[in-house]
């Protein structure tokens, strides 16, 4: 549908414009699916993303006024940013969002009904009085400077592609009369965009994998996430095991507001392409809190694979929570190449309680380019074994045959 301006005559001195804007699923982009291979940047294989981006520049009047129906997943939010940067400028998660009046938030009370919100992305030259006439806490300011601003919608386990309801409407109002007019067209965004550089780091080769607070970055990051990382170049005759006591995560939307963490997983994407291809998430991995869960990963092209997989079923057989990936680092990827053998382990906390003892957030962020020696300056904060204890992830890699034989257990307990 193309955006239409229809003059309505009523009488000779009452002339009005029907704004009619485009429907939701066409002003915002294409669904952007964490598990098709296509995203860069270690997405989560069980989010959903859609973007919608135009020019403050050109439209340095506009407010944007986006109405909708909270979706029914497992957390969802509005991020802003500066399109030219990848820099975040603002945004909500879902627990932040005041409903409509008469409506409720469904992540803030559990409740049959579904909820409708609104949220307002003002230009940074509206003043304080302006703001005031919206009537609405949902008010996010854009950043003086930005020329480009992108809006990121993220979905986490929603019930289908949409979470069960439409995406939200975009509609514009005139800053200064508060009448509504066209929103903008959507401009193609540099989201999808991002230099991939591979770079062999002289750590991939260690037997040791420690994982490390990851630095706020410049590519859309998800303001909602604190992610640990961890990077290893794993041989086919070998395999790598990990171990930690994940953060524990609420049964109840009621638990949100004091939950140590919302959602919880591990993502494996290569190296040499930053897509992920495996992932694991709390409720997959079942695992009953203040225990513990073992990651193993080996190659497909491991000729003891077998036996491998025999060893992990056994120890789920006893009561482990236990869970094996199988790398296939001759897999292709969308671009058409090997994901090959450097793989990136990514551990996600979505809304991790600052206050908590052990929240990763509490741990100095480490630079991707070289985490080892960096981590050095302070490893109490800067090592997540360290830093968090049992609730610190921490890796070691061994042959086959150690691992088959239980050495394994001499380092990782």
């Amino acid at each position: 549908m193309t955006l239409l301006l229809v003059v309505t005559g009523c009488s000779d001195n009452d002339d009005r414009i029907e704004i009619v804007n485009p429907s939701p699923k066409e002003q915002w982009g294409k669904t952007l699916v964490g598990s098709d291979g296509t995203i860069f940047a270690y997405p989560d294989l069980y989010v959903n993303y859609w973007e919608y981006t135009w020019s403050t520049e050109q439209h340095s009047d506009l407010v944007l006024r986006i109405k909708g129906a909270f979706p029914k997943a497992r957390f969802f939010s509005f991020s802003l940013y500066d399109d030219e940067k990848g820099e975040a400028i603002g945004g909500f998660a879902d627990n932040e969002i005041v409903p409509d009046d008469g409506s409720i938030n469904p992540f803030v009370v559990t409740s049959p009904d579904q909820g409708s919100f609104t949220v307002y992305i003002v230009p940074s030259a509206m003043d304080d009085s302006q703001v005031r006439r919206l009537g609405s806490p949902n008010v996010c300011r854009v950043k003086e400077g930005v020329r480009r601003a992108t809006i990121v919608v993220r979905e986490y386990l929603g019930v289908d592609e949409y979470g069960g309801v439409e995406l939200p409407s975009i509609e514009a109002m005139d800053r200064n009369t508060m009448e509504e007019v066209a929103a903008p067209i959507r401009m193609n965004s540099n989201v999808t965009s991002f230099d991939v550089s591979y770079s062999h780091l002289w750590s991939d080769e260690r037997d040791e994998m420690p994982f490390f607070l990851a630095s706020r970055g410049a590519y859309y990051p998800n303001n909602s996430t604190d992610y640990l990382f961890a990077r290893t170049i794993l041989k086919d005759d070998q395999v790598l095991v990990f171990s930690f006591v994940p953060v524990t995560i609420p049964k109840t939307v009621e638990e949100y507001k004091t939950a140590h963490a919302r959602y919880w997983s591990i993502c494996f994407g290569s190296a040499r392409d930053t897509h992920s291809y495996y992932s694991v998430y709390d409720e997959q991995a079942a695992v009953p809190d203040g225990e513990a869960c073992t990651f193993v990963v080996c190659m497909q092209q491991n000729q003891d694979l077998e036996a491998v997989r025999h060893k992990v079923e056994a120890e789920k057989a006893k009561g482990g929570h236990w869970q094996l990936v199988v790398w296939d680092r001759e897999r292709k990827s969308v671009e058409g190449n090997a994901i090959g053998d450097c793989i990136v382990t990514m551990y996600r906390n979505i809304l991790p309680d600052k206050s908590w003892e052990y929240s990763i957030s509490s741990m100095i962020p480490t630079p991707y380019g070289d985490p080892v020696n960096t981590a050095q300056e302070n490893p109490d904060k800067m090592i997540a074994r360290r830093a968090l204890g049992k609730y610190g992830p921490h890796g070691w890699k061994y042959t086959t045959a150690e691992f088959l034989a239980d050495q394994w257990t001499e380092r990782n307990e």
